[in-house]
């Protein structure tokens, strides 16, 4: 009686609390909670950062000009007022002492003639006109290299005699036609093109650079 007593106690137990009889009851665990973690901007220590390789800038340097004097020809007259007229490019006074000029094959050496930077000299070349520019030198005596044909003709200023070598050319300019005698040392120099030339007609006075040092015909106005 006993036994069963406590087995009705046990039955009205349960009852009460909405469970059933034989069945388990278990509290579910309570999930876990995970973190992700969110991934840090800044590196490790241990792993220098990471940059972006800075490209250099280039600079180009434009060839620098020569020291000293440089000479070369700066205009062409033609005809009755046939000369030539020298000016110094460079950055230093110079003699234009043991230079020539040639129209083969008639050559032309000049005095010793000084001009600064800058300056320019004027030399007849036989016309019966001689009108050197307003301040150039006046170099006395006549370069009897001519005649300067408006048709056609050449000049070239050398640092020596030797017409030949292209070393030692420093100027040049063909007009009315191609081909003259001294135009393939001046292509060989680098100063002139082959084939090149100024155009003149009968009327042309003078051929005068408008860039100095002037290499080809486009540096050249007939006037």
């Amino acid at each position: 009686m006993r036994a069963r007593s406590i087995a009705t106690a046990l039955v009205l137990l349960v009852a009460a609390c909405g469970g059933t009889v034989g069945e388990t009851t278990t509290t579910a665990p309570q999930a876990e909670t995970t973190t992700t973690p969110v991934p840090s901007t800044t590196a490790p220590a241990s792993e220098p950062a990471t940059t972006t390789p800075t490209v250099a800038e280039t600079t180009t340097t434009s060839p620098t000009a020569a020291s000293g004097p440089q000479f070369v020809m700066s205009t062409v007259a033609l005809g009755d007022s046939a000369m030539v007229v020298i000016t110094n490019i460079g950055d230093e006074a110079g003699s234009l002492g043991g230079h020539w000029l040639c129209q083969r094959p008639q050559y032309y050496e000049f005095p010793n003639v000084e001009l600064a930077a800058g300056q320019s000299a004027a030399v007849s070349v036989g016309g019966d006109v001689f009108l050197p520019p307003p301040g150039a030198v006046v170099i006395e005596g006549t370069a009897f290299i001519g005649p300067f044909s408006p048709a056609g003709g050449e000049v070239g200023l050398y640092s020596s005699n030797s017409f030949g070598n292209p070393n030692d050319i420093l100027s040049y300019v063909e007009w009315g036609a191609s081909g003259h005698g001294r135009s393939g040392t001046a292509v060989s120099a680098g100063i002139w093109p082959e084939s090149g030339f100024v155009e003149t007609t009968a009327d042309t006075s003078a051929i005068i650079a408008n860039e100095l040092p002037a290499l080809r015909p486009d540096d050249w106005n007939s006037a």
